[in-house]
């Protein structure tokens, strides 16, 4: 794994993903680039999947928050992400079964959650479509 700073220049390689570096959401991994993020760049594809797993769960657990800095915009240094990300790398390779279980569980819950999301879509225009009838 290696971090460093996005830039439009660089070519993209096929194992990287991203972590937004600016406001409060700092250290949310991203599959899209975004002007104020930085580049995660991976080995292969079951390490960049392993990472951006761990990510998404350290920036859902508020692990990133103590690390963001800044009075009017804030963001989190490189060093301090990187840091986060290796320590909690360490502690999830000595139990990778019960990670593996984990991330499983939390794919379930996400698909769950989009599927509840797209009902809500749903039924708040199901209330547009009934008032409109109601008042033509």
């Amino acid at each position: 794994m290696r971090l460093k700073t996005y830039s439009q220049k660089n070519a993209k390689s096929t194992f990287e993903f991203y972590l937004l570096s600016k406001g409060c959401n700092s250290g949310k991994p991203l599959e899209n680039p975004c002007p104020n993020c930085f580049t995660c760049i991976c080995k292969d594809e079951q390490e960049k999947e392993q990472l951006f797993t761990l990510c998404f769960g350290l920036w859902q657990g508020g692990y990133f928050l103590p690390f963001i800095t800044g009075s009017v915009i804030p963001f989190i240094r490189l060093d301090d992400l990187s840091t986060v990300i290796k320590t909690a790398l360490i502690k999830i390779n000595e139990k990778p079964l019960e990670f593996k279980q984990s991330v499983s569980v939390i794919r379930s819950l996400n698909q769950h959650s989009k599927i509840i999301e797209s009902q809500i879509k749903l039924i708040k225009e199901a209330k547009k479509v009934l008032l409109y009838k109601l008042l033509r």
